[in-house]
């Protein structure tokens, strides 16, 4: 009985699973765009939240599939996510994908003023859609776009040349900006032929009318009458002068002159802090010695062209200068003062007996320097040209003075200065007041003598 019980057990136990081997699917998964309806490669397959594949080149994927309802869900980069439970007897399954909104942000900017264009019109065409904005007070307008799509964009704004292109939004938001040239507006950019810098202050006129001078950049923005002739001028003290007749067209909206420098004179004056002329001073610039001082300070710079240079200026016995100067034209000059340098000194105080004496205050001309080593020696700094009163003193010692003058351009030698011990005055008054006092006692000596001769005297007569 129980035997026949186990059979029919086991023989029910194998239909169970046979039917469970007989219920597992494969599902065979196809994505595609919901634009164009063309597959999805490489999207992100997902089931019960785990990562379990990606799709093929051709947009699909096979999933074994097991007994009971699937989770699934889809991913793609640039796409809105797909998900939703799909039965588990289910063989084939087509996903479609929204393409996910982004977020197009266009900024508008005059090529002139670099400044932003507010009020244009911008129009955002697509296959299926079409949008128009309006350009706010930071040039800026947005459109809502969809990924992987692409865009023209027309822009027209007033006093602006109408402007398009082409966009192609990826799978993020973008920003785009865009540089509108001005109809009635129009540019000089004036530099250097050499150096290519910016020239500001280059003067323009048409039709012999001046329209103003060039700013820091080397810029100026005007309004021209554009299909006719003009005559246009360009001037800068220390260039050649540029005429030009030319027509300008719509499509033009910058005209770049390169002005060629002349070359000029200017003069360097070298004075010192007295305000008195420097003769036989240097000016070098970049390293090179391109003029040297005259009697009356001056110094001429010759084949100079107009900007701004660094120069230095120097002369033995003073303190180099480096300055920049700025040369407009042959009427330039530029002050320099030179200060005297200082040379080095050193002092060495001594006794009589040619003793080294530490701790010694030396004075110039009145204010400390410093006090002297064990070895005697102070090194200070002197003024060329400047003349000095170097008093020493020390503890025991008398003061001393001496003067001292160096020449500009000359180095110093050692100066040794001796000084003399102090006469002790009250070792001297002791001295003294003992000799006094040995006098007295002598003094008082004798005339004891003498009283006892007299007494021994008159003892004598009376015998």
């Amino acid at each position: 009985m129980y035997h026949h019980r186990f059979r029919f057990l086991f023989v029910l136990l194998c239909l169970v699973v046979l039917c469970g081997a007989v219920q597992a699917t494969n599902l065979l998964i196809t994505v595609q765009d919901s634009i164009d309806n063309t597959t999805v490669s490489h999207a992100t397959v997902y089931l019960s939240g785990a990562n379990v594949g990606m799709t093929n080149t051709a947009g699909q994927f096979l999933l074994q599939s097991g007994q009971g309802d699937l989770s699934l869900r889809i991913s793609m980069d640039g796409y809105d996510d797909w998900s939703k439970t799909v039965s588990g007897n289910v063989t084939s399954l087509s996903v479609t994908l929204v393409r996910r909104t982004l977020a197009l942000n266009v900024l508008l900017y005059d090529s002139n003023t670099l400044q932003p264009v507010s009020g244009a019109t911008l129009e955002l065409v697509s296959q299926n859609s079409s949008q128009t904005k309006t350009s706010d007070s930071s040039g800026a307008a947005t459109f809502a776009t969809t990924a992987y799509t692409y865009y023209g964009l027309n822009i027209s704004a007033s006093n602006y040349q109408p402007r398009s292109d082409s966009i192609e939004m990826a799978s993020k938001d973008q920003d785009v900006q865009y540089w509108l040239l001005s109809s009635n507006q129009y540019s000089f950019v004036v530099t250097d032929k050499t150096t290519h810098k910016a020239i500001p202050g280059a003067s323009i006129s048409v039709d012999s009318v001046l329209l103003g001078t060039t700013d820091s950049r080397g810029i100026l923005t005007t309004t021209l009458s554009r299909g006719k002739s003009l005559s246009i001028e360009i001037k800068k003290d220390g260039y050649q002068e540029v005429n030009q007749l030319k027509t300008i067209s719509s499509s033009e909206a910058v005209d770049a002159v390169e002005l060629t420098s002349v070359p000029v004179g200017a003069f360097v004056f070298v004075y010192d802090i007295n305000k008195q002329p420097v003769n036989g001073a240097e000016v070098s610039i970049d390293s090179a010695v391109v003029a040297t001082s005259n009697s009356f300070g001056r110094a001429t710079l010759s084949g100079m062209t107009p900007g701004s240079y660094t120069i230095v200026v120097k002369k033995s016995g003073y303190s180099p200068v480096t300055q920049t100067i700025t040369i407009v034209n042959e009427s330039s000059e530029f002050p320099v003062v030179l200060s005297l340098s200082t040379v080095s000194q050193t002092i060495y105080v001594q006794d009589s007996d040619q003793k080294n004496i530490g701790g010694a205050t030396v004075l110039l001309n009145g204010a400390s320097a410093g006090t002297t080593d064990t070895r005697g020696q102070l090194d200070t700094q002197l003024v060329y040209g400047t003349p000095y009163n170097i008093t020493v003193t020390a503890d025991g010692y008398r003061a001393k003075s001496i003067q001292q003058t160096v020449s500009i351009g000359n180095t110093t030698s050692p100066l040794t200065i001796t000084l003399e011990k102090n006469i002790d005055l009250g070792f001297l008054a002791m001295i003294g007041l003992g000799i006094l006092v040995v006098v007295i006692i002598v003094i008082i000596l004798r005339i004891v003598g003498r009283r006892a001769a007299h007494h021994s005297s008159g003892r004598r007569d009376e015998i």
